[in-house]
Parts: structure tokens; C-alpha cells; sequence
């Protein structure tokens, strides 16, 4: 190999060896250097920030942050209930249920339990009105709601769980009475009383109970049994005499000698313990 080629190999040796040097040397920097750690004000600020503008995504990615981040202050279970929280607003109701229980187990102690619960309780609520969860769901709600009225029954929560009971209710009933109706008009009498039966027994504090007396009455006077048209006319005119579903029973079977007792009342669900079980 002559002088010249020696060189130049010598030289494109060195150079192999520099640009390894620079490579390695960036490569531990690279390894060395630390993520940038937001402060907790500001990071949850932040965070805050984008759920008020609507700014969703960007807000669970926040909050989730400060949870990994800062996972021994109070600020991550506050940041827990609040990616629930928008995962409910945004009807991302299996989210915001699965957040909720981590909430419960994390944060079992938690002053804010009682919230998380009721959130809870909104999620299976919200779902009622989905067809094929809506029996499901009602009844869940039902016990989570009052769960809440016997854990926190001086709280402001216990307080909106009865009134969501009687939603649920009322909603419950009013799709009993759909069924019988549609019976009804059917002249299925059987799955018609049926439905009827069980508003009469168990959704008494509803607007459809007196209907459904009513359309006991109708549909018993109609198949030829008097005796029980005649004793739910009674109790209907008993509770509720000035209603007029007592006034078109009345019609239907005032023929009839219907004796409507007139001693001190008493409670309904007695009476229909009584007469029907």
C-alpha cells in the first residue's frame, strides 16, 4: 500500500472514531436527562382550566397526570372523580362507573365517598331509559339510591335520592301501565291484570294507581267477575272518592250495591294486603 493510501485510511480511521465518541456521548445524555415534572398547581390548574372550556380529552389527560404523578396527595382522587365526572357529562356511563369503583377501592376513606356513590347512582339512573337496560338499571339505581338515603340520610344527597326513587317509580309504573293497556285492547285479560296487580302493589305513591284500580274494576266486570270488580271499586272510592277513575267505576258497577266503609282510614297497603294476598 503506498504512502497516500495509508493516509487516507489513517484519517477516515479517526474520523470513525470521533463520530462513535459523539454518537455514545449523545446517546448517555439522552438517558441521563430527566422529564420535565410539572408543578401540582399548576398541572391540576390546568387541567381545571380545559374541563371548564369543554376541552375534554385534553382534560382527562390532565387529570390523569396528576394522579400518576402526584398519586400520595388528595389532589389525585380529586382528579380520580373528576375524569368520573366528565365520563358521565359526556354519557360515557361504563367509564365514569369503572373510575368510580377504582375511586372506591383507592379512596375507600375519602370525605367525598358519598359523591362518588351518588355518581354512581346518576350513571344507572341516566341509563333507565335504554331499552334493553332499562329494567336492569332501574333496579340498581333503586338500591344504590337508597344506600344513599341509609349511609348519608342528613345529606344533601339522601335528600335528591328520594326524589329519584320516585322517579324511577313512577317511570317503572308508567311502563306497567303501558303493558296493560296493551293487553287490554288485546282482551288478554290475564297478562293485563297481571300488570295491573303489580302497580297496585308495589307503586301505590304513583299517579297510575288510580287507574290501575280502575282498570281492574273495568276488566273484572268485564270477564263476569263481580265480586272483585265490586272490591276494587271499593277501594278505590274508599282512598279516592272525588278522583274521576272512581266516577267511571261508579258507572260500571253503581248498579251494584257497593258499601264503601266509612270508619277511620287507613293505610292503603294494609288494606290491599288484606283484600288481595
Amino acid at each position: 500500500m503506498c504512502m497516500t493510501c495509508k493516509n487516507i485510511f489513517y484519517i477516515f480511521f479517526i474520523l470513525l472514531i470521533l463520530l462513535l465518541n459523539v454518537s455514545c456521548s449523545s446517546d448517555k445524555k439522552k438517558t441521563v436527562e430527566k422529564p420535565k415534572i410539572i408543578s401540582l398547581d399548576v398541572l391540576y390548574n390546568e387541567a381545571y382550566k380545559n374541563f371548564l372550556s369543554g376541552n375534554h380529552n385534553r382534560a382527562v389527560e390532565l387529570f390523569e397526570k396528576v394522579e400518576k404523578d402526584y398519586s400520595y396527595t388528595d389532589w389525585a382522587s380529586k382528579s380520580l372523580l373528576m375524569r368520573s365526572y366528565i365520563y358521565y357529562e359526556n354519557l360515557e356511563y361504563v367509564k365514569a362507573l369503572t373510575n368510580l369503583q377504582q375511586f372506591k377501592k383507592r379512596h375507600a376513606g375519602n370525605k367525598n365517598i358519598v359523591y362518588a356513590e351518588y355518581l354512581i347512582a346518576m350513571c344507572l339512573f341516566e341509563q333507565i331509559n335504554i331499552p334493553s337496560l332499562s329494567q336492569e338499571n332501574a333496579t340498581l339505581a333503586m338500591k344504590q339510591f337508597s344506600k344513599i338515603i341509609e349511609q348519608f340520610p342528613n345529606s344533601d344527597y339522601a335528600a335528591d335520592a328520594k326524589l329519584k326513587i320516585d322517579l324511577i317509580n313512577e317511570q317503572t309504573a308508567a311502563k306497567e301501565m303501558y303493558l296493560a293497556r296493551y293487553y287490554a285492547k288485546r282482551e288478554k285479560w290475564t297478562a293485563a291484570i297481571y300488570r295491573l296487580n303489580n302497580i297496585v302493589k308495589n307503586y301505590q305513591t304513583t299517579v297510575f294507581i288510580e287507574e290501575a284500580l280502575h282498570r281492574l274494576v273495568e276488566i273484572h266486570y268485564r270477564i263476569g267477575n263481580i265480586d272483585e270488580a265490586k272490591k276494587y271499586a271499593s277501594i278505590l272510592g274508599y282512598n279516592y272518592n272525588t278522583s274521576e277513575w272512581y266516577k267511571k267505576s261508579y258507572n260500571i258497577v253503581g248498579s251494584s250495591n257497593i258499601t264503601l266503609n266509612s270508619q277511620k282510614k287507613f293505610n292503603l297497603k294494609d288494606k290491599l294486603k288484606q283484600l288481595i294476598n
